[in-house]
């Protein structure tokens, strides 16, 4: 049976919304893996098991909570690639972004390899383009492909057949412009079937939602990647004689996508007097904080942003601000830039551990100095005037259960 643009009228499911309202990329690969493509567009940051959509989107949104990528970044772009047999390499995108369209930031992949791509974006503009032998064998917007008929008559596929006779044949496509307005818009389904029709590889709602993408990120500039191009992890401890801020910053970073599991100790000067307060804490950048105190259970937040204590008053101790303390506060200059990358840290020792500490300054944050783990880059302590928080039975990456996070009814 031939297919047409009706077998792709999935990609209207609810399921499928945000992906066709925010913008997507669909690029079919061919003779190579998805590793490959990785390596050719010089992607970082990878992380596996991104199960379908779904998974690309959370794997793409730790990211954003990580600050490696922020929307509309000039810097980077996501993809999320999959073998997807015979092979096929199928690469996905969202948010407007565009890699998978364009000759330069595609040119490492293109220039190998055959390469079928179609892309819509949130202002309703959408491009397929098919690249074979390294060159452009055409480039049409998809909505309005009328204007690219001639071209599309001229360039051949399989045997006899036309580009403009697989367009027709599956349908969904204005080859001709209309007299009246349209009212119904098939250009991204007929998309996907033409891109069938010329790869022979079906892109099926199963596939979309089970394929095992790799999410990563890839830089889209000439500018240097010092502040993006490390991998998370390794963690690299600095042990030795000094470190700068720069060093410090990237092995904190690297801590970003860690579990931490620890003791908090709150200090508070209270006009003369000194109150104390002391938390276990479970706290995992994705899934939300858990706080124990001698009493038992004294707060929980879940991934959704939910937040349950045992009152009459919110817990005066943040260990997820802490953990994450470039998110405390509203800042004006990225984290990583508010002290000079070669100024050296202070070498400290913190409840029997390593780290270096730095002063921010106080048009900053306040100021407050901050110690952070040799080992690992987590803060370890961070003192103001009249506040001292400080971790100790620090423990990284451990698995946590799975109702760790739940909040009590």
């Amino acid at each position: 049976m031939t297919t047409t643009y009706r077998d792709y009228l999935w990609f209207n499911d609810d399921e499928f919304a945000g992906w066709r309202a925010n913008g997507h990329v669909v690029s079919l690969i061919r003779d190579t893996t998805a590793d490959d493509v990785l390596d050719a567009l010089s992607a970082f940051s990878r992380r596996p098991r991104g199960v379908g959509l779904e998974g690309f989107g959370g794997r793409a949104m730790e990211f954003e909570t990580l600050g490696l990528a922020t929307l509309g970044s000039q810097a980077v772009q996501t993809v999320g690639v999959a073998d997807i047999g015979d092979g096929w390499v199928l690469l996905i995108q969202h948010n407007s972004e565009y890699l998978g369209v364009t000759d330069d930031l595609f040119r490492p992949v293109i220039e190998k390899h055959e390469v079928v791509s179609h892309f819509s974006n949130v202002n309703a503009n959408s491009r397929f383009v098919w690249w074979r032998d390294g060159q452009r064998e055409i480039s049409f917007e998809p909505m309005f492909p009328s204007w690219d008929v001639d071209r599309a008559r001229s360039t051949t596929t399989t045997g006899s057949s036309t580009l403009f006779d697989l367009m027709s044949e599956v349908g969904g496509f204005e080859l001709e412009e209309a007299d009246e307005p349209r009212s119904e818009f098939f250009h991204i389904e007929a998309s996907f079937a033409l891109a069938e029709r010329l790869t022979g590889i079906p892109v099926t709602k199963e596939m979309i939602k089970t394929a095992e993408f790799t999410v990563a990120l890839v830089p889209t500039t000439t500018e240097p990647q010092a502040p993006y191009a490390h991998e998370i992890p390794p963690r690299v401890p600095l042990l030795g004689e000094r470190a700068t801020w720069s060093e410090v910053h990237q092995l904190y970073r690297s801590a970003g996508e860690a579990t931490v599991h620890a003791t908090m100790v709150l200090s508070e000067d209270q006009g003369g007097s000194e109150e104390r307060h002391e938390v276990e804490f479970w706290y995992s950048p994705f899934e939300g904080i858990r706080q124990v105190d001698d009493e038992g259970l004294l707060s929980v937040g879940d991934s959704s942003g939910r937040h349950w204590h045992r009152g009459p008053y919110s817990p005066n101790t943040w260990p997820d601000q802490m953990v994450a303390i470039h998110r405390r506060w509203d800042q004006q200059v990225p984290f990583r830039l508010v002290i000079d990358p070669t100024s050296a840290g202070t070498a400290t020792e913190v409840n029997g551990r390593r780290a270096w500490e730095f002063v921010f300054p106080p048009d900053i944050f306040g100021p407050v100095a901050v110690a952070f783990d040799a080992h690992t880059g987590i803060p370890l302590r961070a003192e103001s005037g009249d506040r001292t928080e400080e971790l100790s039975d620090v423990r990284l990456d451990e698995t946590f259960a799975e109702d760790l996070f739940t909040l009590p009814e």
